[in-house]
């Protein structure tokens, strides 16, 4: 970067270790200056402690990629550092969008509301409803005498067989039973107010309405005209062949009503409680915060960056052709591996300028093809091998590409095909090629830019035990 440009950056954010200096107050483990030999923090960004706890949430999410992707099941070998680094960058990120003030963002504040919302209500619901019932041993027993003893007996065998069944059953009905009596206490006391009038005359089939017309109060929330259209829209399945007269109508809509009205009466009693008051409460929303600005930082700020032009998108065509020609065939070798590991490690001598026939000769479960060139259509090769081809040079290697239980590694040697095909038959093609490389340059642009204005301690201790540990798994 140019000292005048670095300049201008570093002018542009000086407020920035102020700012989340102020934000590190709710990290996910308390702030420390130093780290004191305290080893549930891994790394500290401008005053942000990130936590054991945080790369253990990471890790298991990579692991069960890792696991879906993987034929045999394994994780296989993960790179702690690289982990960390990702979390880093991850925190600048998020340090940077409230910076910019992308927590202002109309967007942002709706689902962090509904965020906050609905995990009150499952809270709520925890504590008032799952927290005070319980099936006895007693009570399960009792149930199986009733029901299970059709002339004869039933014996211990059996009853061990469906015990969990019966208490499961127990369970479901003294939920419902306690919800139901819940939900009859918060409308006994609230203050209910409904224009019948209006929810008589409207229609569950009807998709127009005026988010003006109030239709019901509940103490001093608002239900109006649209938000009973939107509910009634769930309901319409169940009328279909139905005779809508006007008593059916009553009882449907009364019934649209009654849901809304119970929706309103629980957030209500559950933003009451406040539970944000709550340490652990307020960590998950404010990990919901920082996932959902990340996700708003790419939209907004470099997605619209890396929109290819018109120009770009000509030009990387006419450099480009032979990648789209009709008839389009290639001739490569390939070697074959049979684990993971041994592919990466093939992959990084290539990438250090071993000779791939060579490494094919010594490496590969397969050997060799040797003869005459053999020329492939590229529609009949499978997607990931042709996504592996179709940006390589002549004579380039390709990434490790994962098939049925085998990793191959590519090199291709030549390229023909027959006419080219037309720019705009390509076009939106292309946009997607040039524009998730200019996402990925610009988002790694965007993340040094912030590196180099941040100060940021890594525990060395901590994340070198972390390594030795998951080297010997």
């Amino acid at each position: 970067m140019k000292f005048i440009e670095m300049k201008r950056f570093f002018n542009k954010y000086s407020g920035l270790i102020i700012l989340v200096f102020v934000a590190s107050i709710n990290s996910g483990c308390f702030f420390h200056s130093v780290f004191h030999g305290n080893s549930s923090i891994i790394a500290n960004v401008n005053g942000y402690n990130i936590c054991l706890d945080e790369l253990e949430e990471k890790l298991v999410a990579i692991h069960r990629i890792k696991q879906m992707t993987n034929l045999e099941g394994k994780a296989g070998v993960i790179d702690i550092d690289k982990v960390i680094e990702e979390l880093i960058n991850e925190r600048l990120i998020i340090q940077e969008a409230y910076r910019v003030e992308l927590d202002e963002d109309p967007f942002f504040k709706a689902k962090v509301n509904n965020y906050i919302i609905s995990r009150s209500v499952i809270r709520l619901r925890q504590e008032e409803v799952q927290d005070k019932i319980n099936v006895t041993e007693d009570e399960v027993y009792g149930y199986f005498r009733k029901h299970y003893e059709e002339k004869k007996s039933a014996s211990d065998e059996m009853f061990e067989k469906v015990k969990i069944s019966i208490k499961k059953k127990l369970l479901k009905e003294k939920e419902q039973k306690r919800s139901n009596d819940y939900i009859a206490g918060l409308k006994n006391k609230a203050t209910i107010w409904i224009d019948t009038e209006l929810l008589y005359s409207r229609s569950p089939n009807q998709k127009d309405c005026d988010n003006n017309i109030i239709i019901a109060r509940v103490n001093d929330a608002s239900i109006h005209d649209c938000d009973f259209i939107n509910e009634a829209r769930k309901h319409r399945p169940k009328l279909r062949g139905n005779v809508l007269n006007k008593e059916k109508i009553k009882n449907v809509n009364s019934e649209i009503l009654d849901s809304l009205i119970i929706y309103e009466l629980v957030e209500q009693e559950a933003l009451k409680r406040n539970c944000l008051n709550d340490p652990l409460f307020k960590n998950d929303i404010e990990e919901y915060k920082g996932k959902l600005l990340l996700t708003l930082f790419k939209q907004k700020i470099i997605l619209p960056r890396s929109i290819a032009s018109e120009d770009e998108s000509a030009e990387y065509y006419e450099t480009h052709k032979d990648d789209f020609r009709k008839d389009y065939e290639v001739w490569f070798s390939e070697m074959v591996m049979q684990t993971l590991d041994s592919a990466e490690s093939v992959l990084k001598e290539l990438r250090e300028g071993a000779d791939f026939e060579f490494l094919t000769s010594k490496k590969s479960i397969m050997p060799l093809r040797t003869g005459a060139n053999v020329w492939i259509p590229l529609g009949l090769l499978s997607p990931d091998m042709r996504m592996a081809i179709i940006d390589l040079e002549i004579g380039g290697v390709s990434d490790i590409i994962q098939g049925s239980r085998k990793y191959k590694i590519i090199k291709l040697k030549g390229k023909r095909g027959g006419e080219y095909k037309k720019f705009s038959s390509v076009k939106d093609r292309i946009k997607r090629i040039l524009g998730k490389r200019k996402f990925d340059n610009w988002l790694k642009e965007y993340i040094d830019k912030l590196r180099n204005v941040s100060q940021i301690d890594i525990n060395k201790k901590v994340v070198n035990k972390l390594s030795e540990l998951y080297t010997e798994r």
